[in-house]
């Protein structure tokens, strides 16, 4: 039986340093960044992985780390991560990869299906959003302006109390 490529937690990100490993999980779905043979997965990727059994994740003192234990120090990591975690989830399960869109202030950047970063352009950015988030029109507004101005369009995915995520997509249009 294969073992399933480990991961070290180290701060924001987890790292996968086996060279063949980590090029291998690259390849089969875009996870992460590949930087001098090393794998750098976000917490949402790592988490995705783990969850699909694909990868195992350790902490900073070699020991397992279980779903449960990753969430919670993730959580505490960033803020709103469970949120963009189920919009992350729903839509990588729907065929679409997905990239971190920070340097757009957004959640996500993405790629139509069987699109590849770096390759191909993404068309939308993702804003995660949970139903009982409130925020006002100047936000909302500074969000499709932002898209519009880099040629993307605004896809809001809001989750609901039951996890599920239903998606808008916003287009700009001049009266």
């Amino acid at each position: 039986m294969a073992t399933k490529p480990v991961g070290i937690l180290i701060k924001k990100e987890v790292i996968i340093d086996n060279e063949k490993e980590a090029s291998s999980l690259y390849n089969r779905g875009k996870f992460g960044t590949l930087e001098k043979n090393k794998l750098i997965l976000s917490l949402i990727e790592a988490l995705y992985l783990m969850e699909k059994n694909a990868i195992k994740i350790i902490d900073y003192k070699r020991k397992n780390m279980s779903v449960k234990s990753f969430i919670q120090r993730a959580s505490k990591a960033e803020p709103r991560f469970y949120i963009r975690y189920l919009v992350y989830k729903d839509i990588r399960s729907r065929g679409y990869i997905t990239k971190t869109a920070f340097k757009y202030g957004a959640d996500f950047r993405v790629y139509e299906r069987g699109g590849e970063p770096g390759k191909t352009h993404a068309p939308w950015i993702l804003y995660a959003v949970s139903e009982s988030e409130t925020f006002d029109w100047r936000k909302f507004a500074a969000m499709n302006r932002v898209a519009h101005s880099v040629r993307k369009k605004l896809l809001v995915g809001i989750v609901d109390d039951e996890g599920d995520v239903t998606y808008y997509e916003i287009k700009w249009k001049k009266p």
